[in-house]
């Protein structure tokens, strides 16, 4: 193998396929980046067997075809540490040679046969969506997934798919996200699916790096198999796992009673959290809302004895109400709800409050968030 290539639009590539490659793993073969050249198009690889990335350029001049398997760890920092302009990039038996400039690496490669082999699309089964569209639905709701991996169905997030209507849902059992939104597309029926969290994560970057190349705004198509969601991307295609299930009933667990609102402002509320909770107990972390006509009150103690208390402006003219959350929680909602307001629907001190970002003209967002209380010290 042998070819050229500008130093930005190689570390461009390299920067879009490694997040995928393992940190750790027994396999040494998935530390690398595969690269390969067909004709005149250079193509990156990475996986680590639950999610990959493939993504290729056709900016290169080509010498000689080939594929290797490169280790990443050296690689990629090389890569990004060279100057602007040109690099060129060879191979003799199994040792790479880059140079960009007076500048060179010299790295031993593995046997690219022995890199795992990875599916190719259907493209007679894909359906078109606006990348961005995604990437706000994945940003409401990837927050709430859980970290518990004897639940691994909780880990992921459940996409239902209809033909008029894409819902997102991800929950840890104390807090749950969902997110809904009217589509227009070519969705073949009605699919439930458990999509792994942790590729999810990479598609912000890609449709960001598409936008970046002017491939005609951020449309992306999706293709459904068996044990993987994928997404084309201009150059670039991520494949995601699906998870087993099954998926808790999320509709059971959301009220439809709470009859107590109140609307705030995001930011102040975050505030007045943060610094009432230096005084919360660490393993709880609980602080107490205080809710009345026009104000809430919010205060923490702590098993030392040291207390804190703020006051918050809002927006409410029902009934006094007092009920603790886990201040973490409510911070980590109230971070990616992407609009200024937020209304908080209550019901009483045991049952788990809705909150609902407030558009510009206090317009439906299609997001909900749920949280459970905390019971009360002393109750």
């Amino acid at each position: 193998m042998k070819f050229e290539i500008q130093q930005e639009e190689f570390q461009k590539a390299l920067d879009l396929v490694v997040n995928v490659v393992p940190a750790k793993t027994p396999m040494p073969i998935l530390t690398c980046v595969l690269m390969e050249i067909v004709g005149d198009r250079l193509s990156l690889s990475a996986t680590n067997l639950e999610n990959s990335i493939v993504t290729s350029t056709d900016q290169i001049t080509v010498k000689t075809e080939g594929k290797i398997a490169v280790p990443a760890g050296k690689l990629v920092p090389f890569v990004r540490s060279l100057r602007p302009g040109k690099v060129s990039v060879s191979t003799k038996d199994q040792d790479i040679q880059v140079v960009g400039g007076k500048t060179r690496l010299t790295e031993k490669t593995m046997k690219a046969d022995e890199y795992p082999a990875l599916k190719p699309l259907k493209e007679k089964n894909g359906f078109a969506v606006d990348g961005r569209i995604l990437v706000d639905m994945i940003n409401d709701t990837s927050y709430a997934v859980s970290r518990d991996e004897t639940r691994p169905a909780l880990m992921g997030i459940l996409w239902e798919i209809r033909a008029t209507e894409l819902n997102l849902v991800a929950t840890d059992a104390h807090r749950l996200a969902l997110s809904k939104k009217a589509m227009s597309w070519d969705a073949p029926g009605d699919k439930d699916l458990i999509v792994r969290t942790s590729g999810l994560r990479h598609l912000p970057k890609i449709v960001a790096a598409m936008a970046e190349n002017d491939e005609g705004g951020h449309p992306i198509t999706i293709f459904m198999s068996d044990n993987q969601l994928s997404f084309l991307c201009g150059d670039t295609i991520l494949h995601v796992q699906i998870l087993e299930g099954p998926f808790p009933d999320y509709h059971a667990v959301i009220p439809s009673d709470n009859d107590k609102d109140l609307t705030v402002d995001k930011a102040s509320l975050i505030q007045a959290i943060r610094r009432v909770s230096i005084t919360a107990d660490r393993m709880s972390s609980q602080i107490r809302l205080g809710i009345e006509a026009g104000r809430m009150e919010l205060s923490a103690r702590g098993t030392d004895g040291s207390q804190s208390e703020d006051e918050l402006e809002i927006s409410y003219d029902g009934e006094p109400l007092e009920i603790g959350f886990n201040y973490t929680y409510l911070v980590d909602i109230l971070k990616n709800i992407r609009t200024e307001s937020v209304t908080l629907s209550l019901r009483d001190a045991q049952s788990a409050a809705l909150l609902r970002p407030v558009g510009d003209a206090g317009e439906e967002t299609g997001v909900l968030c749920l949280l459970m209380p905390l019971r009360l010290a002393g109750e």
